[in-house]
């Protein structure tokens, strides 16, 4: 048995299993809520952006999975050199990849938009401008659209790298 692909892969998948989780829940569940709620709802993703982290916690997690993910393609392609990365597997593993690498991207993305929406928000409650409050909205959609690409590419790498295994083309 190798211990070394048994430890990347637990990794991989754990690490994948969290951020993708978080992903999904942020964008499917706690999101729409939050419309809803109104201030409170507004103070609540404040505290999970501020002081739990959430964030950076997912972030942390989705680069775990890319790194044990990049170790793993590696050591399958012995070093990026055999044919198997033109095989049906390693292609559906790359194209998972880089849809994964997007969704980072626009995970961070999320995140700076968050805390600036948590800043302003701030700023707000000591002195109240229609100047902030314009500059409020425009963050609101800019995350709102990051999210929704975050999730979706991160739900399709998800897709592919779980059959990837078994595509034949």
């Amino acid at each position: 048995m190798d211990y070394y692909v048994l430890f990347l892969r637990i990794l991989h998948i754990g690490s994948g299993v969290f951020w993708v989780g978080s992903t999904l829940v942020l964008a499917t569940t706690v999101t729409p809520a939050l419309k809803g709620a109104g201030e409170t709802g507004q103070k609540f993703v404040d505290y999970l952006v501020k002081h739990k982290k959430f964030g950076t916690n997912s972030a942390g997690a989705g680069a775990m999975a890319g790194i044990a993910g990049l170790l793993l393609y590696w050591h399958d392609s012995q070093g990026l050199t055999s044919l198997w990365m033109r095989s049906s597997t390693g292609i559906g593993f790359g194209v998972g990849a880089i849809l994964a690498l997007i969704a980072f991207i626009f995970g961070v993305l999320t995140d700076r938009k968050l805390k600036a929406m948590a800043g302003l928000r701030e700023q707000l409650e000591s002195a109240p401008s229609d100047e902030r409050t314009s500059q409020l909205q425009i963050l609101e959609k800019q995350q709102a659209t990051y999210l929704k690409i975050c999730a979706g590419t991160l739900t399709l790498s998800l897709w592919i790298m779980a059959v990837s295994r078994y595509l034949v083309f």
